[in-house]
C-alpha cells in the first residue's frame, strides 16, 4: 500500500451545499487507509456537530453569523491564519483541499501554503451568478483560481469554463463529481412511482434572479390551463420580486434548516430547476438520494448531472412553455417515470462518493509530488 497522504479538508462556510458536500466527502475520505485526514471547519456551521462526530481530528474555527459578525470578525483573520498555518506545520499536512471557497479564503490560503501545504480548490461555480454581488464574487473567484495549485471542477461544463474563460492550464484542472446528499432514513431510498394526481412539484433553494422562478410560475399557469393537476411548493430564502402566485403554488420564503430538508423531498414527484444559468446544483444530489427525478433546463452542468436525460428530464429551454412541456412529459408516462427513478437509485449510490474520493486522492497525490 502507498504511504498515507496527510490531507487537510477545510471549509469555513456555515450553511448550504458547502457544509453538506464537506460532510459527505469527509465520511468517504475517512474510510481510506491511504489518507491521513484532518478537518478545519467553522464552529458556526449548521453541520459542525454532525461532521465533528465522525471522530476525525478537527481544527474548529470561529467565523461569524450574519453581516455584523462578518465585519466584527475581520480583525481576527490574521490570528486565524496563523492558527491554521501552525496546525498544518504541526501535523505535517502536505495538501490542503478546500471543498468550497469562502469569503476569507484569499486571506487564509497564503498561510496554509507557508505552512507547507499545497492548495487544491473544489470549484462549484466558475462564474458568479446574477444577483450574487457579481463584481466582488468575480474578483474573489479570480483570486482563488490564481492561488490554487489544482482546481477541481464538479462538472465538465465548469471545467471547460475554467480553461476557456480563465485560461487555466488544462493540466491544472481536474473533474470530480458528487454522490447523493444523504438525508433521511435508508428506507426512503426506493423507486418512486406516480400516484394519483395532483402531482407534487418542488422548487428548493435560494431565491435568486438566475433561478428562473418567474418562468416556472408562468409554466404552472400553463399547466393549469391545460388541465394538468399539479401543485408546486417553493421553499427558500431571498428578496427577489415575484409575480402574483398561481393558486396551485405555495411559497415558503425562509431559510430551510438542515433538519427539515429531508422532509421536503420525501413526498414529492418532481423537483424543478428552471435556471437560466448554472454550473451544477446541490439540489439534484438531494433529490437523487430519494430517487426523485428532476426537470432541468439545458444550462451549464445540469444535463450532465442527469446523465443527459437518463436520470431526469431536460426541457428544450428555460421558457415557460418549454418548462410546462417537460413537466407534462415527465408526468404523462408513469412507466418512464419509474424507470428514471430506478436509474437514479442504481447510479446514485455510496459508490459514487467512493469514486469521487478516488478521483480526488489521485489529484492530491499528483499535486503533492510536484509541490
Amino acid at each position: 500500500m502507498s504511504e498515507r497522504l496527510p490531507v487537510l479538508l477545510w471549509h469555513l462556510g456555515r450553511r448550504g451545499g458547502g457544509p453538506r458536500y464537506t460532510l459527505e466527502l469527509a465520511q468517504e475520505l475517512a474510510k481510506r487507509n491511504d489518507v491521513e485526514l484532518h478537518l478545519a471547519l467553522s464552529r458556526q456551521s449548521e453541520l459542525f456537530d454532525e461532521t465533528s462526530a465522525l471522530g476525525i481530528p478537527t481544527l474548529a474555527v470561529d467565523t461569524y453569523s450574519g453581516v455584523g459578525g462578518f465585519l466584527a470578525g475581520m480583525p481576527r483573520i490574521p490570528a486565524i491564519a496563523q492558527t491554521m498555518r501552525a496546525y498544518v506545520e504541526r501535523h505535517h499536512l502536505t495538501v490542503a483541499l478546500c471543498s468550497m471557497a469562502h469569503l476569507w479564503n484569499m486571506l487564509l490560503v497564503p498561510a496554509l501554503k507557508k505552512g507547507g501545504a499545497a492548495n487544491c480548490l473544489v470549484i462549484h461555480d466558475a462564474v458568479p451568478h446574477s444577483g450574487d454581488n457579481y463584481a466582488i464574487r468575480h474578483l474573489m473567484i479570480r483570486r482563488d483560481i490564481r492561488q490554487a495549485d489544482a482546481l477541481i471542477a464538479l462538472s465538465s461544463a465548469v471545467g471547460r469554463r475554467l480553461i476557456e474563460d480563465y485560461h487555466c492550464p488544462a493540466n491544472r484542472v481536474w473533474t470530480s463529481s458528487m454522490g447523493p446528499f444523504r438525508y433521511g432514513v435508508p428506507g426512503q431510498r426506493q423507486v418512486r412511482r406516480l400516484g394519483p394526481p395532483p402531482h407534487r412539484l418542488l422548487f428548493f433553494g435560494r431565491l435568486r434572479p438566475y433561478k428562473g422562478l418567474a418562468n416556472l410560475l408562468e409554466a404552472m399557469r400553463i399547466l393549469d390551463r391545460r388541465g394538468i393537476p399539479v401543485t408546486l411548493q417553493v421553499a427558500g430564502d431571498g428578496t427577489i420580486d415575484l409575480p402574483p402566485l398561481p393558486p396551485n403554488v405555495r411559497l415558503e420564503r425562509r431559510w430551510v434548516p438542515e433538519g427539515e430538508i429531508g422532509g421536503l423531498f420525501a413526498d414529492i414527484d418532481l423537483v424543478i430547476l428552471p435556471y437560466s444559468e448554472a454550473s451544477q446544483s446541490g439540489v439534484i444530489p438531494i433529490a437523487h438520494h430519494f430517487g426523485v427525478p428532476a426537470v432541468v433546463t439545458p444550462s451549464g452542468g445540469l444535463p450532465e448531472q442527469l446523465g443527459f436525460g437518463t436520470k431526469g428530464f431536460i426541457a428544450a429551454d428555460g421558457s415557460p412553455p418549454a418548462l410546462a412541456d417537460a413537466i407534462q412529459a415527465a408526468l404523462s408516462d408513469p412507466e418512464r417515470y419509474a424507470r428514471t427513478s430506478a436509474a437514479i437509485l442504481h447510479c446514485e449510490t455510496d459508490a459514487r462518493w467512493a469514486k469521487a474520493a478516488d478521483d480526488l486522492v489521485e489529484v492530491l497525490r499528483s499535486v503533492a509530488l510536484v509541490h
